[in-house]
């Protein structure tokens, strides 16, 4: 059963499949209207539905299912489709910031958007972005800390105003064309243009400098640890520096024939999890010594995703391939569930978030879908 409402006209659409039987139940203005369709087959039947659901997505309907279970989806908003790559959000408190491509203007100018989502779904802002292409997204406490196009900005949701880091740090561009940013907690940290900064308490402290391999900025990435006390860098094939995030001491520099990693994460044991970029495999390291670790968990379909994140707390890992994501519980190291994405093309990004005490896992993907999947 499929749920969905047009939050601006109240107006509703009740579509269920059932065998062969596609029964749809239209309400506008009050006025109820049902109809049923007959498929070859149960298959044809549930493309038909999905198939129906996006239509209605794409006119602004919105899916909520307050009642979803475990690995159902609770909520699929159409925000519209991105850029290979620029599939930003962050959630903040309930609501989340989703990038939104505008798409070209009249002499060739490119407008794009932060859309303003809250837990129902409903649009409650839409701001144009001072620059387009949302590579990056993360909340840092009260702001959020985007990556435009390898320029660092912070955007305050209370105020509705945008701050150029760069200007803010009076901080150089150079041929070194990286950036990313993340977060942990109360603390954001970005690298960019061949420096490290970390947000603690509102302010911005420097952790030095790096330089990258030929090549390789493409699979650039940073990760603060669960306590945020640690910093990640992947810039070159092979290594990765673990930094003390507080004053940017080296602590650790790991080697191996890991590869370039395009993504990084710190579990809960301290441990350092990447994604290899051409292969998708996945490389576990113990993060002070360097030694390659196999955890139970990390065997036969756990060993490539296309994408990853881990919950705040560590304990939880979400494997995403192509449209299918499984959650992993690191703590015993079992699988915990495995469900269906909706509305993927080729990928999506995907974060962990709680709304009202229960957990989610949110995702955005290259179809131009948002959508909350309950844990």
């Amino acid at each position: 059963m499929a749920n969905l409402v047009n939050l601006a006209s109240g107006d509703r659409l009740n579509l269920r499949a059932e065998g062969q039987i596609l029964a749809s139940e239209s309400i506008k203005n009050g006025k109820t209207r049902q109809t049923q369709k007959e498929f070859e087959s149960i298959d044809e039947t549930q493309k038909a539905c999905v198939k129906k659901e996006w239509e209605s997505l794409k006119k602004g309907y919105v899916l909520q299912n307050a009642n979803a279970k475990v690995g159902e989806a609770s909520l699929h908003v159409y925000i519209g489709g991105g850029y290979t790559g620029a599939l930003a959000f962050a959630g903040a408190g309930g609501e989340f910031f989703v990038y939104k491509c505008g798409g070209y203007k009249e002499g060739g100018t490119l407008d794009d958007f932060l859309v303003r989502l809250d837990a129902s779904g409903a649009v409650k802002q839409q701001t144009l972005l001072p620059k387009p292409l949302a590579w990056h997204a993360e909340r840092a406490g009260e702001v959020l800390l985007l990556d435009l196009d390898h320029d660092i900005f912070k955007f305050n949701p209370q105020t509705g105003e945008f701050t150029n880091v760069f200007k803010e740090l009076k901080i150089k561009r150079n041929g070194d064309i990286t950036s990313c940013v993340c977060a942990s907690g109360e603390t954001a940290a970005f690298a960019a243009y061949g420096q490290i900064y970390v947000l603690r308490d509102g302010g911005f402290s420097s952790l030095g400098k790096y330089k990258t391999d030929s090549g390789c900025g493409a699979a650039f990435c940073i990760a603060l640890s669960t306590d945020g006390a640690k910093l990640a860098l992947s810039c070159k094939q092979n290594e990765i520096k673990i930094l003390n995030a507080l004053n940017g001491e080296i602590l650790n520099e790991i080697r191996g024939d890991f590869g370039i990693f395009d993504k990084i994460c710190f579990l809960a044991d301290g441990s350092l999890l990447g994604k290899e970029r051409y292969a998708g495999k996945l490389v576990c390291l113990d993060a002070a010594s360097g030694e390659r670790l196999e955890p139970a968990w990390l065997r036969g379909e756990y060993t490539e995703a296309d994408e990853l994140c881990v919950s705040a707390d560590g304990l939880r890992l979400a494997l995403i391939n192509y449209d299918k994501a499984r959650i992993i519980d690191l703590k015993s190291g079992n699988l915990q569930l495995i469900f269906e994405l909706s509305h993927v093309v080729k990928r999506c990004e995907a974060k962990f978030e709680r709304i009202n005490g229960e957990e989610f896992l949110a995702v955005r993907t290259d179809y131009g879908c948002f959508s909350l999947y309950k844990i």
